[in-house]
């Protein structure tokens, strides 16, 4: 029976954003090809479920190191959902007699969840949901957004990819086990994974797109109200507009990527009788590997990833003025921001025309291979 098989295994609860599967995956990954430990990645909702199964790479990187456990099983009603939770829950909890290690990002220290942290404990890890350290958050306060509460985690360890991790400074936490690991999609094993099967998935998905010199790739989000901007409801839009109107003059081939919550007929819209443009649902790392330049119209987290690994990035956006003081005129994201344009379109079109001036190379980045922390000999014990 599945349940009762001896191999090592690691079981990952996610969140429904992206974020936190996308940040576990090369630690899953590098624990599949050093020591050979399956994982289970479990899923509730239907957001994170079709968000995995539409994001090609992160759906074929889950089957590659185990299998993703939709809990609920996609069930509408409340009371067949609950009865396939408790299901899925009752063979895991065999797993956990079993002395499977339990990876989280807050659930288990949250009821009804909780007493499983409690019961296996020294088998809890509680990771932290963003491989980067970001600054957007310093700047929430100014729109009126409130910090989130942290929580004592109930498990021993803990899992930090930066130092921006809010349970790292609460009182006795040091009695945990603490693994300062370092951004996981910088890791060898997950830039190799994706260099590998780069081609594969471009000739599968994009085989009448001529990459030879590169490519622009440009990050959608949410068209709805965005409070940090100059118009909440409509800045997005309308700089989305002109960057595509900016890019349609460019000639290499413009990947967008929407995010799960776009508005694609918007998308499409925008894009239909121009040449050139493709949308895309590969991992940012993969398109990373051709991209000249990532452009985004409100920062995205994606920029942090790509400018760790060389690629060029451009905001093109339209701050609130009280917004642009606190960052004395930067980015949100400044770190991961190499041009932040404020509507300016004539600086943004003459910035993506510099960026073009370069020679197109080949992104050659390698990737981490150590690890100080210990976690992952942890894991394979």
């Amino acid at each position: 029976m599945i349940f009762f098989n001896s191999k090592k295994e690691i079981v990952v609860f996610v969140k429904n954003k992206l974020i936190s599967t996308d940040t576990v995956l090369p630690i899953l990954i590098e624990a599949k090809e050093k020591f050979n430990i399956s994982s289970i990645v479990v899923v509730f909702d239907k957001i994170a479920h079709d968000g995995i199964k539409k994001n090609i790479v992160i759906n074929d990187a889950i089957n590659y190191v185990g299998r993703e456990l939709y809990a609920s099983k996609g069930a509408t009603n409340k009371i067949i959902r609950k009865i396939n939770i408790l299901i899925s829950f009752f063979g895991l909890f065999l797993k956990f007699i079993r002395g499977c290690k339990i990876f989280h990002f807050g659930l288990l220290d949250e009821e009804p969840f909780r007493v499983i942290g409690v019961l296996f404990r020294k088998n809890i890890y509680l990771l932290q949901s963003d491989s980067f350290k970001h600054t957007y958050d310093q700047y929430n306060h100014i729109v009126g957004q409130k910090d989130k509460e942290q929580i004592m985690p109930v498990g021993d360890n803990i899992v930090a990819f930066n130092n921006a991790m809010g349970q790292l400074y609460m009182p006795g936490i040091s009695s945990k086990n603490l693994y300062h690991f370092g951004p996981t999609r910088t890791r060898k094993t997950w830039i190799d994974f994706s260099k590998k099967h780069s081609k594969y998935y471009f000739s599968k998905y994009h085989y009448n797109v001529d990459l030879s010199n590169g490519c622009i790739v440009l990050i959608v989000s949410f068209f709805g109200k965005v409070e940090m901007m100059n118009n909440p409801e409509s800045t997005i839009l309308d700089f989305f507009h002109q960057t595509v109107d900016v890019l349609s003059d460019i000639s290499i081939p413009v990947f967008i990527k929407p995010h799960v919550f776009s508005d694609m007929k918007i998308v499409n819209d925008a894009i239909h009788g121009k040449k050139g443009f493709y949308i895309t649902y590969l991992h940012p790392t993969i398109l990373a590997l051709k991209a000249r330049a990532f452009i985004c119209n409100s920062y995205s987290t994606i920029m942090a990833d790509v400018r760790s690994l060389g690629v060029t990035t451009i905001e093109y956006t339209d701050y609130k003025k009280e917004i642009l003081i606190a960052t004395n005129n930067k980015s949100i994201g400044y770190q991961y921001v190499d041009y932040f344009i404020n509507n300016n379109r004539r600086v943004f079109s003459k910035t993506v025309e510099r960026v073009l001036l370069d020679k197109y190379v080949v992104n050659n980045y390698q990737g981490r291979i150590s690890d100080s922390s210990g976690l992952l000999n942890n894991l394979s014990r």
